[in-house]
């Protein structure tokens, strides 16, 4: 009866756990939106008003506090840096948020902050590395042509961004991608620097 009693309290002391770390999440994802919510404010005025980026970063560490391993919140730590221009620090907020959840989504924000700052070579790791997750990633696949582009890998982009417009037809960054590398001087033109949809400001230029 003891051991069946120790067994009971381990099954519910887990699921006790679970619940509070689901709630944390919970409670940190609702300062995240608040704070998404004063970066889109931030971007309608120009140029970009910093103040509220510095608010948004606030609130975005009392996310991490009530939830340290919040991925989202790193993400978004990395784009208001990238606001602020400080290309280092972005970056280590967006490996934070892949090592913590290496997602597809968040490898394709590290490939694409790679990208901003000319790093093509990582960029590509990045890409590839959210392949591995998701292969299936039509972003993704778009980052890796930028990369290869910038690498001047012209053949192996063609081939990224084909991949990426038979995965989805309507992802236009990659058909315009696509055009510029064939309808350039020489068939290769001048791509897109972002490899996806980006807020009206860039942060890192």
């Amino acid at each position: 009866m003891l051991a069946v009693a120790i067994s009971a309290w381990g099954v519910l002391a887990i699921v006790s756990s679970s619940y509070a770390a689901e709630t944390n999440r919970a409670e940190s994802d609702a300062v995240v939106a608040e704070a998404e919510k004063l970066v889109m404010q931030a971007g309608q005025v120009d140029p970009v008003d910093t103040k509220l980026i510095h608010q948004a970063m606030d609130k975005l560490h009392v996310a991490l506090k009530i939830d340290p391993r919040n991925d989202s919140a790193y993400v978004d730590l990395g784009f208001c840096y990238g606001v602020l221009r400080d290309g280092d620090t972005a970056i280590d907020m967006y490996r934070t948020a892949t090592d913590l959840n290496p997602s597809g989504s968040n490898f394709i924000e590290l490939a694409d902050v790679y990208l901003r700052v000319g790093d093509a070579e990582d960029a590509l790791l990045a890409a590839n590395a959210g392949l591995v997750k998701d292969p299936r990633n039509a972003r993704l696949y778009n980052a890796k042509g930028m990369a290869m582009n910038d690498l001047q890998r012209f053949d192996e982009a063609e081939d990224a961004w084909e991949k990426a417009l038979k995965l989805n037809p309507n992802l236009r960054v990659a058909q315009a991608n696509l055009d510029a590398l064939n309808g350039g001087p020489s068939g290769r033109g001048s791509v897109s620097k972002h490899s996806s949809q980006q807020p009206q400001y860039n942060p890192m230029h």
